[in-house]
Parts: structure tokens; sequence; C-alpha cells
């Protein structure tokens, strides 16, 4: 398992990039789920579309797929920081990796239900989406503790969301 999520760390090759943003997502929703727990709804939705979309510029699909991916993945990280009653590592590993998993569903059961591409559903989830869920909740903590020395979370939100 670790020589899957090694080389995914390091490329997180879509197979469709042609630049060399690959490990662009992993942070981009590592940092989607840190904001979600200061922001409210309407302005953390509208962050996500933009970063998505941004991302979805540089690559051949369609930008608004991955917007809209982003946004559902933020409502849903949303409403789990909304859940949990404390705050640790641990937390903030299991959140980013539910978060990332939606992420990447949403977006591949889209593209290719929109490219009519028939492909099996097992072997997807357990080559692709799992081992990339899991790089990205392992690369997490280092984007919140950056975060958090950057003092972004008393930038967003004077007063903090979630109780300690």
């Amino acid at each position: 398992m670790l020589l899957i999520i090694l080389p995914l760390i390091i490329s997180n090759n879509f197979n469709f990039n042609s630049g060399s943003f690959y490990v662009f997502p992993n942070f981009a929703i590592a940092g989607l789920v840190f904001i979600s727990a200061y922001l409210d709804v309407y302005s953390g939705w509208i962050v996500a579309y933009i970063i998505f979309y941004i991302y979805g510029s540089m690559t051949p699909l369609n930008p608004a797929v991955f917007g809209f991916s982003g946004t559902l993945s933020y409502a849903a990280s949303y409403v789990i920081w909304r859940r949990m009653p404390f705050e640790n590592t641990v937390t903030e590993i299991l959140i980013t990796f539910a978060v990332s998993y939606i992420f990447y569903l949403i977006l591949f059961l889209t593209v290719f239900y929109g490219l009519k591409i028939d492909f099996t559903y097992w072997n997807f989830l357990f080559s692709y989406v799992l081992p990339v869920s899991i790089t990205t909740a392992l690369v997490s903590p280092a984007v919140f503790y950056a975060f958090k020395k950057a003092g972004l979370g008393n930038f967003l939100n004077k007063r903090k969301l979630i109780q300690i």
C-alpha cells in the first residue's frame, strides 16, 4: 500500500493533466477542509468553487465539474465539522479523508458518466480513490499546521466556530 501512496503524493497524475499541477488537489482539499471550520456556508461555497474552477481550467475537462465537486465537498466538510465535538489531528485526518473520498467519487462518476466510459467500480475505488484519499489525509496535518502558524484561522473568523 505504501508503494501506491508514495507516488501519488509526488505526482497525483490524473492521466489528463498536461501541466505540472499534480499535487494541487491534495493541498486544495486539505485547505478546503481547514477553511470549512471557519467560514460560513455561502462564502465557503464561493471560495471552494473558485479554487476548484481554477484547477479545473488547467485540465482539458470542463472546469464547472471541478467547481461542482469542490462545492459539494465543502458542504460535506462543513456538516462534518459541525458534528464533531472536538478538534485534533485525528479528527482533521478523518474529515480530510472523507471529503477527499467524496470529491474524487463525485468528480470521476460525473466525468465517466458524462463521457459514457464503462469501468469497474471496485477497481476504480480500490486502485485510485482510496489511495488518493489516504494520501490527501496524510498530507492534511502539514497543511493545517502551516495555516495555523500563518494565523489564517484568526484572519477568517475572530471567534472559533469549533470548541476545543
